[in-house]
């Protein structure tokens, strides 16, 4: 008995170390936040290239997603026709084929389209947190060509860990309203950088639920503090890379007066527009 009470204590040691010197506002991330992550490009531009058709996810989302981006889900669940053909469409896609820009969109855009059916297949509901955990992000049930993923491995193990890029948090929408919204367009590998480059200004566009800059603090969203890492690896810090969207962030850093950062709460309501009338 006391030696097992020894083994626990060496064990329990270090981690009562590491949870005391980490400020609070980083515990949750610590512990339960997403992987740390290398960012790679694993791709080649090739023009000549195949491409994927994403029409039908297109007229899905200019039919079912409003401009400000909240989302008819009631009407889609009434007719999800144009959404399950092209979730089968990526599940015959040729992933080989598709160079690194049309891989990129495939992704983001199979993340984005798997989270519309998967609210659809538990509509209607407050929060995307309460579908059971088994059913939500670690269920093994997506197909993208020849691969089978997860909405978890899909962004870290595929997204991430592929793709240098993270703009691509910006992008895959989580059908809550923390979450950045959903465009009315799907992305496409020729409009790709158009397209991220405008979706992530949109959200820096002060101020607004993710981006709030203030006299002498920035009021990011949580996503820049989950993912702290990956943004750092671009640009050398979080305030750097939202810098890069920010006109005004940009001078008072080159000013050499970086605001403090404060984190804006996180929204986990569904992105529903219903949710939009009884948030105004």
């Amino acid at each position: 008995m006391k030696a097992r009470t020894a083994i626990l204590l060496v064990v329990a040691i270090p981690i009562v170390a590491v949870l005391v010197a980490t400020p609070a506002c980083d515990l949750l991330t610590r512990v339960f936040g997403p992987p740390d992550v290398k960012l790679s490009e694993q791709y080649q531009k090739n023009q000549d290239g195949a491409t994927f058709d994403h029409s039908r996810l297109d007229a899905v989302l200019h039919d079912y997603v409003t401009e400000d981006g909240w989302v008819d889900y009631a009407r889609l669940a009434k007719d999800p026709g144009q959404l399950d053909a092209y979730i089968a469409e990526i599940g015959n896609a040729d992933w080989d084929a598709l160079d690194r820009d049309e891989k990129f969109a495939l992704l983001i855009n199979a993340y984005n389209a798997f989270t519309l059916r998967l609210i659809l297949d538990h509509w209607p509901l407050a929060s995307i947190r309460d579908i059971p955990s088994a059913k939500r992000w670690s269920d093994q049930r997506w197909r993208v060509g020849k691969l089978t993923v997860s909405l978890e491995s899909l962004e870290h193990e595929y997204l991430r860990k592929r793709f240098k890029d993270p703009r691509m948090h910006f992008a895959i929408n989580c059908a809550s309203v923390g979450c950045p919204p959903l465009r009315t367009e799907a992305y496409t590998g020729e409009k790709l950088e158009t397209q991220l480059q405008a979706q992530v200004l949109r959200v820096h566009h002060s101020p607004t639920r993710w981006f709030q800059l203030q006299k002498s603090k920035v009021r990011l969203t949580q996503i820049y503090r989950w993912f702290g890492g990956d943004f750092k690896q671009v640009a050398g810090s979080v305030l750097a890379f939202a810098a890069r969207f920010s006109p005004e962030l940009a001078l008072r850093m080159q000013q050499d007066h970086p605001p403090r950062i404060e984190w804006l709460a996180y929204d986990w309501s569904i992105n529903s527009i219903e949710s939009k009338a009884r948030k105004r």
